[in-house]
């Protein structure tokens, strides 16, 4: 185990008391930007941006980069760029119970050499490129993505 997690029975604890630091990514290419569609809670089965939790002492741009290589097999960012703090709720997060999360949501633009080698890791069960922002979409994720440039 990383030095870097903590036991399941004290996650469990903390995830339920305190807020959760996460960041959240707007991959973009040209003029797409690509969402996942998760296969994990909060939001299974819904198409949200890559990201997640960002470990103890790590920098934000450092998690940026850690969780679109492990999530995304993106090694390489042509330019990253913070978009602002949000916060959110979720009903139905780690194991089955309400989850806070405040999110440090960043816009990173990749180029085509980067997009053709995505490969999903298994918090994901599919990724697809979007041109403009689906309908029917999470409200908060429809929020980060009108604040990235050009949408």
């Amino acid at each position: 185990m990383s030095k870097n997690f903590i036991p399941e029975n004290l996650y469990k604890k903390i995830i339920h008391n305190i807020p959760l630091c996460c960041i959240d990514i707007v991959v973009k290419m040209n003029n797409s930007f690509l969402l996942i569609k998760r296969t994990e809670e909060p939001v299974k089965n819904k198409w949200w941006s890559p990201g997640g939790r960002v470990l103890f002492n790590e920098k934000l741009e450092t998690a940026v980069k850690r969780k679109l290589k492990d999530e995304l097999n993106i090694k390489r960012i042509k330019n990253i760029e913070f978009l602002g703090t949000q916060e959110m709720k979720f009903k139905k997060g780690d194991f089955g119970k309400p989850v806070f999360c405040i999110s440090n949501v960043f816009l990173v633009e990749i180029d085509k050499k980067q997009a053709d080698n995505i490969q999903i890791d298994n918090t994901s069960s599919e990724f697809r490129w979007f041109n403009s922002i689906p309908k029917n979409i999470h409200p908060y994720l429809k929020k980060i993505l009108k604040k990235s440039p050009s949408k």
